[in-house]
């Protein structure tokens, strides 16, 4: 150790930087008592262990356990086992093998499977600082761009820093945990973000300094319009399966579409509903029609 030297450090927990005499030290000031006392719980968890495994080979001597037949980890019970694993999300003293555990018990697997499905959501807790900006950097700057890449912005985010998909997955989710919800806006807002965008679109005026006029009116933050328009756009290859409309169906929707946005304000009901209930086309096919209609207005604007 060198006296009256302070060395910069990245916590090993929580990744914060600190000041410390030690640099072998890991662990900052604040993450100390987290620590230990998850340490001091994994202590007694393995002792505990280990007087379950006595009594087992006490009460099993001279006997052979029948075996198990393996269970596979498919799609969709890793699925399951990630919406199992949502409450321990931010238990951060709590030991995984206990949350494995519970989760296994809960589901009635085995706890390996618990485990493997787990894993790239444990790594994630371990990369570094600089990775995790990095991937919302260019979450963000997707998201600001309207901009989907074919296989996707996570998927090409991944590719691109050569990462696991789950660990883009999870980064975005925490991250977008810590904004603002679109849900704050209300439907007068939306509407009149929608009316004023395709305005912005047909005038070449930059969506940036739309949200910026919206978000001073709204008393809401820039990003949190962006993230609306980015939404309104969202969703086209989960309607494929949905019919196109015919033309002249798609005629009356788009002239109805028209009308609704030349309004003051939103009507009553929503606007999927309305417009099926006056042109006769299902809800389903006014969605696709609509955001079909949207995705080429702002391909025309782009390119």
């Amino acid at each position: 150790m060198n006296k009256g030297i302070n060395f910069r450090i990245e916590c090993a927990e929580c990744g914060r930087a600190f000041l410390t005499p030690d640099r072998k030290k890991r662990i900052c000031p604040r993450c100390v008592e987290k620590v230990e006392r998850r340490e001091e719980w994994r202590k007694r968890e393995k002792e505990a262990e280990e007087r379950k495994r006595a009594e087992a080979k006490k009460q099993a001597a001279g006997k052979s356990p029948a075996p198990k037949q393996a269970l596979p980890l498919s799609e969709e019970l890793k699925e399951r086992i990630f919406n199992e694993f949502e409450p321990y999300r931010h238990q951060e003293t709590r030991p995984w093998r206990e949350i494995h555990r519970a989760i296994a018990q809960k589901m009635k697997i085995p706890k390996r499977l618990v485990g493997e499905a787990l894993r790239d959501e444990r790594t994630r807790l371990i990369i570094p600082k600089e990775t995790r900006q990095e991937i919302i950097r260019r979450y963000h700057d997707y998201v600001v761009r309207m901009e989907r890449p074919p296989k996707g912005r996570r998927k090409t985010i991944a590719a691109d820093l050569g990462i696991t998909y789950r660990t883009v997955v999870a980064a975005v989710r925490d991250w977008k945990r810590e904004q603002p919800s679109v849900k704050e806006l209300n439907r007068e807002h939306r509407f009149q973000v929608e009316k004023t965008y395709f305005h912005a679109l047909k005038t070449g005026r930059p969506l940036a300094d739309l949200a910026e006029e919206m978000a001073g009116a709204f008393g809401t933050s820039p990003f949190q319009i962006l993230r609306y328009l980015d939404l309104i756009h969202d969703g086209i290859e989960r309607l494929k399966r949905v019919p196109d409309a015919t033309p002249e169906e798609r005629k009356a929707v788009l002239s109805a579409y028209a009308d609704y946005l030349s309004a003051v304000s939103p009507p009553g009901p929503f606007l999927h509903n309305l417009i099926a209930a006056s042109t006769g086309v299902t809800p389903q096919t006014v969605h696709k029609t609509l955001l079909q209609y949207r995705l080429e207005r702002l391909r025309e604007a782009v390119y």
